[in-house]
């Protein structure tokens, strides 16, 4: 029974103390994602000798509220939940929209360059991000974890929307601005992306 009492405590008190850190104990922060290398082996490899575009919508959410999220546990497995907004740690904290689909297309961009495949304003191929949600939450081994949604188009018509993660030990700035690199590994193993920037 004390055992139980004191995972109760835990499960509070922590937390508060790290939404403290995370938000520098104030009430609002102001997200400045940073771009992180993509990791080549987790891509495909492809090639082509087109040209193609990277687009982003050029008027997204400026000051987007992140979700926030918690764990809890349900026969024996860990889950995840959303939480309400009379929570113990609230959801100040906001990034602009704008900021992750340019490290997005920035991304993507370098990652064809080094394929050696040009780019170009003019080109009629084309893929275009649209970061469309971000969520962020404390781990179960205490880590600041966030996941980003976001549609992936070409311009052959194909559509498809992915969520990926990422975490840091204690900075949600640096977890949320590492999604947008986990993003770009995964629209490049996406093989119906790889088959469109290879077609002539």
């Amino acid at each position: 029974m004390m055992n139980k009492h004191i995972i109760t405590i835990i499960r509070v008190i922590v937390p508060i103390i790290i939404s403290c850190f995370v938000l520098g104990c104030t009430n609002v922060r102001y997200l400045k994602p940073q771009k992180f290398e993509v990791l080549p082996e987790l891509m495909k490899s492809f090639k082509t000798d087109g040209r193609i575009k990277v687009l982003v919508p050029q008027n997204a959410e400026s000051k987007y509220r992140l979700e926030f999220l918690t764990y809890k546990i349900v026969d024996s497995k860990e889950v995840v939940e959303i939480n309400s907004e009379d929570q113990v740690v609230k959801n100040f904290i906001y990034v602009n929209l704008n900021d992750m689909n340019k490290n997005a297309k920035e991304l993507i961009e370098e990652v064809l360059v080094k394929k050696n495949i040009q780019l170009s304003n003019d080109a009629k191929k084309y893929i275009k991000f649209t970061a469309t949600k971000i969520q962020w939450h404390m781990r179960a081994d205490m880590t600041i974890g966030a996941n980003l949604e976001f549609d992936i188009e070409t311009g052959d018509g194909y559509k498809m929307h992915y969520m990926v993660r990422d975490k840091s030990p204690l900075d949600v700035e640096r977890a949320v601005g590492a999604t947008s690199s986990r993003a770009v590994e995964k629209i490049f193993q996406d093989d119906k992306i790889i088959k469109y920037i290879e077609a002539n």
